[in-house]
């Protein structure tokens, strides 16, 4: 699935209950950090800690080990810790692309499976693509588009350049001349579209399940 740009890419930590019990103890409120300050206030402590208030802490605890004979260390207070890293956010894939996208890698899979097979049963072992009139029809049917994507075009420009002047009158030639390119523009596009889909329509389907019947008793 597509993921979005991290938002916020700092570290957070979620502070164990020594340290919580730590920090309403000794430390001072007014000096303390803004997440500090809230886990020492609140009952239930939810405020994530960052990089900056850990940094805070341990010149804290600097100062606290010369002032008192306890010996407290930054380490020792963030055992148990909870380390959050940052997370993209998932984009969910449009539903219409998934069900295409599975479609696609089904047919691709009964494709390779008959490709696969088709050699060991002797039944199976020519398909229709694999003859060379199939091919013919197939290069047919692609000039075919091709030449009505061609010829339409040309139409289009025809009747932007010449037509429009016989409907009108007497027009400017550069004027005719943009709007056949107008025209034909408008009618490639289209045709594109079409042709695009008409494509789409004719992709290759897996053949169905054979069942094979014996023709005898044994």
């Amino acid at each position: 699935m597509p993921v979005e740009q991290i938002e916020d890419p700092s570290v957070k930590i979620r502070p164990p209950s020594k340290l919580i019990q730590f920090i309403r103890k000794n430390v001072n409120v007014k000096e303390a950090p803004e997440s500090l300050r809230a886990v020492k206030k609140s009952h239930k402590p939810e405020a994530l800690l960052n990089i900056k208030d850990i940094k805070w802490l341990n010149e804290f605890l600097i100062e606290y080990r010369k002032k008192t004979d306890t010996k407290v260390y930054i380490h020792e207070l963030l055992e148990g810790a909870d380390v959050i890293l940052p997370e993209p956010k998932v984009t969910p894939r449009n539903p219409v692309l998934e069900a295409r996208i599975q479609k696609l890698t089904a047919q691709q899979s009964a494709r390779e499976y008959e490709a696969m097979t088709k050699g060991v049963d002797p039944i199976r072992k020519y398909y229709p693509e694999d003859t060379i009139s199939y091919q013919m029809k197939e290069i047919n049917k692609q000039l075919i588009a091709v030449a009505q994507f061609v010829f339409s075009v040309i139409a289009a420009f025809a009747f932007g350049f010449i037509g429009l002047e016989l409907i009108v009158g007497s027009l400017d030639f550069g004027f005719r001349l943009l709007l056949g390119i107008i025209c034909g523009l408008i009618v490639a596009l289209a045709e594109i579209y079409f042709l695009a889909k008409k494509l789409n329509e004719d992709c290759w389907e897996p053949p169905p399940p054979r069942v094979f019947t014996k023709s005898h008793q044994e």
